[in-house]
């Protein structure tokens, strides 16, 4: 229920973004993201990297601030544990498909150069799953151009570890 819920917020994100497209100076704008994440603390027991593609709303309140909703999926993949019994073999942990949905604001510092800060849920499905969990994301981006936008970024689950990452965006 939650995922068909999530996905009608996306459909009506992106009609509203397009009706707006017409008008240049609309506050509102439309991206969409590749990620790529290396696990850390509790989280990077069992996975390695997260793969995944985000889609993100952004509202301009001025020059300085903008407000972002941000979701997507993130693919965190398993890893190999080694068992501590003799002549057992290794297991591999399996995928874990991670759904983040995020609110956040971005500060600008410069033209090019900003602060972003993101709270909100992350779902995680798979083995070892660790169900629903607060997220917090702080991170720091700069825009190449119009169009290319970078974000380095941390995403903290709470008590499960996190991840440091990059998203590489597109502004349609």
């Amino acid at each position: 229920m939650k995922k068909i819920l999530l996905g009608l917020l996306l459909v009506v994100a992106i009609m509203q973004v397009q009706a707006q497209k017409k008008n240049s100076d609309s506050k509102i704008a439309f991206n969409v993201g590749a990620e790529l994440a290396k696990a850390t603390g509790n989280l990077n027991v069992n996975y390695s990297i997260g793969l995944g593609a985000t889609a993100q709303l952004e509202y301009t309140l001025d020059d300085m601030k903008t407000i972002t909703l941000n979701s997507g999926i993130l693919q965190y993949i398993g890893r190999k544990t080694v068992s501590i019994l003799p002549n057992s073999p290794a297991q591999k942990n399996r995928n874990s498909a991670v759904i983040p949905v995020l609110a956040g604001i971005k500060y600008n510092f410069a033209s090019n150069f900003y602060g972003a800060a993101e709270l909100g849920i992350s779902i995680f499905s798979g083995s070892n799953a660790l169900g629903s969990t607060f997220t917090y994301v702080p991170g720091l981006g700069f825009k190449a151009n119009d169009k290319i936008d970078v974000l380095l970024k941390y995403t903290g689950y709470a008590n499960n570890g996190g991840a440091f990452g990059v998203r590489v965006s597109y502004a349609l």
